[in-house]
């Protein structure tokens, strides 16, 4: 890793983490950003060396190990959809996570905090205030993706960036987008159901 591409990871409003590869299904941090330590609680810890299920015992039925083994032999970047990461009875956080070769036995682990999300879409569908939660879901969440994708744009304009790292930044930089406009579509059908049910209950 060079130091530009660390000093993006550092930046990242996205979580981050690298792993060595030690052994089967055994992953140990080399990396492991502020944002994402922020997004799992465990800010400040003391990651280096230590496994991932050292510190997320359940990480197994998160998919994770699965993915990062698949991704270190085929060295083919893939994605871990939408799933929710259980902590105890009372806590489950939602992760998006987008797994990539690096050099040798590294693999990097980029992923999004989906967990407020989850609440914010929870509470529109349940609650009649459907306008106003959705204002503040689209200005807590939108907001920080396009902060992420104009900081990739940014970080092109001031290095050189090499060709493979262009190619997985503008990846990140494409998902936020993707993610913006499918969001504003299930907003936008959920206001207007909404609407619909109310001018319903009216005419009759």
């Amino acid at each position: 890793m060079n130091k530009e591409l660390l000093n993006f990871y550092k930046n990242s409003s996205l979580g981050i983490a690298v792993y060595r590869r030690i052994g089967k299904y055994k992953f140990e941090f080399v990396y492991y950003n502020k944002a994402g330590q922020e997004m799992d609680g465990v800010i400040g810890i003391d990651y280096n060396g230590k496994l991932i299920d050292e510190i997320f015992p359940n990480i197994k039925n998160f998919g994770l190990l699965d993915l990062l083994e698949d991704v270190y032999h085929t060295g083919t970047t893939k994605e871990l959809p939408l799933s929710g990461y259980t902590v105890n009875n009372h806590l489950k956080l939602y992760r998006k996570n987008r797994v990539q070769k690096l050099e040798k036995d590294l693999v990097v682990s980029v992923y999004s905090d989906e967990s407020k999300t989850q609440e914010y879409i929870s509470r529109i569908e349940k609650e009649n205030h459907i306008l106003n939660k959705a204002l503040d879901y689209t200005s807590h969440d939108l907001r920080g993706n396009l902060s992420t994708s104009l900081g990739v744009l940014e970080l092109f304009e001031t290095i050189d960036v090499k060709p493979d790292e262009k190619e997985y930044l503008l990846h990140v930089m494409k998902e936020n987008l993707e993610k913006i406009d499918n969001n504003i579509h299930r907003l936008v059908r959920m206001l207007y159901k909404a609407i619909s049910d109310k001018e319903e209950k009216v005419s009759v």
